[in-house]
């Protein structure tokens, strides 16, 4: 999925006809996270086979977040993990009140890899990015609404697919060239550590991997 996603915004990249993009799931939920199911063959596996998969990941990210044009994530149901890092990496993010969003790779033994500590603290601030990351805790939309993780909420799902729409068509009327600027600009005042960061976090994870208690969880989710 993350490769897909990557070639998919490489070619989003050399549309010139294209004002804004939005991201969401194919179903009832933006998506309950990677799968675990590789887990137990990743704590027999070398540190590089992890690594080169985590790169994609990264990657894909970058692409989101470096698009020329405003991005959307559109989250109802669940958006969990890595899907809520993959949210965070979109411009704007649009939820129903009912969505449940979370970081709850503590409650598995895992070591976050995809930017959500690096990046949350610029948006919900450090304390609540320490509950979320410590806790494994869930929040509905209308909370993620109030801390400033999602900047738009919507109770009803007629009312929440007229929201996006009517944010897409507010951000396609507005000048890509200033979109683009704007979110160079936005970025720019970013720790300038993040990417080392982020590399970093891929080794804090492949440690986790390693660890016997980490493998007893995922044995008993798959289970």
């Amino acid at each position: 999925m993350y490769e897909t996603l990557l070639d998919t915004f490489k070619e989003f990249e050399q549309d010139d006809s294209l004002s804004v993009v939005t991201v969401r799931g194919d179903g009832e939920h933006f998506s309950a996270g990677v799968d675990v199911g590789p887990v137990p063959e990743w704590g027999e596996a070398k540190p590089k086979t992890i690594r080169d998969q985590y790169e994609i990941t990264h990657k894909t990210l970058r692409a989101i977040e470096s698009l020329g044009v405003p991005v959307i994530a559109a989250i109802d149901g669940y958006c969990l993990g890595g899907a809520l890092e993959l949210a965070i990496s979109c411009d704007i993010r649009v939820a129903h009140t009912d969505a449940q969003l979370g970081l709850p790779e503590a409650n598995m033994g895992f070591s976050m890899d995809q930017g959500g500590p690096q990046k949350l603290p610029g948006i919900i601030g450090e304390g609540m990015t320490k509950y979320l990351v410590m806790t494994g805790n869930l929040i509905d939309g209308r909370r993620a609404y109030e801390i400033g993780l999602v900047q738009e909420v919507a109770e009803s799902e007629k009312a929440f697919n007229e929201t996006v729409r009517r944010l897409e068509e507010n951000l396609a009327d507005q000048p890509t060239y200033v979109m683009d600027s704007a979110k160079r600009q936005i970025h720019g005042v970013r720790p300038p550590n993040l990417d080392e960061e982020m590399e970093r976090a891929i080794h804090h994870a492949i440690l986790a991997y390693k660890e016997e208690e980490t493998q007893q969880h995922v044995e008993d989710f798959l289970n």
